[in-house]
């Protein structure tokens, strides 16, 4: 009797590890632009998403005056006029680059983008 409690003891524990939920993994994107009126330039800088696999976007933040997402064929996959627009959008796999917008008056902007997959 004692021999078999032990198996079941076993086997529920064993099967305890398939009962549990798998934990996604995020990856974190951003992109900043400085246009230069005086001399007609800009610079632009960031980290851009990687996905592994299809994703969500789960949190945005900045991007006061929205911004466009770009693959890395350099089409624009999505426009977002307010970024918590993006927000539950669910992406492909691949890479993307974020290009924040900017007015008029404030030249710099920065965004910074959160997905998981």
């Amino acid at each position: 009797m004692r021999k078999y409690f032990k198996i079941a003891l076993i086997v529920a524990i064993a099967g305890v590890g398939f009962a549990l939920p798998a934990v996604a993994e995020t990856v974190t994107a951003t992109g900043s632009l400085i246009k230069k009126d005086a001399y007609g330039t800009q610079t632009e800088w960031g980290r851009n998403l990687v996905l592994p696999r299809a994703g969500k976007v789960v949190r945005v933040m900045d991007g006061t005056y929205g911004f466009s997402l770009v693959n890395a064929k350099g089409q624009t996959v999505a426009d977002f006029l307010l970024p918590q627009e993006a927000v539950g959008v669910e992406l492909a796999p691949g890479e993307y680059e974020l290009v924040p917008y900017v007015c008029s008056r404030h030249r710099h902007h920065h965004i910074e983008m959160t997905v998981e997959y």
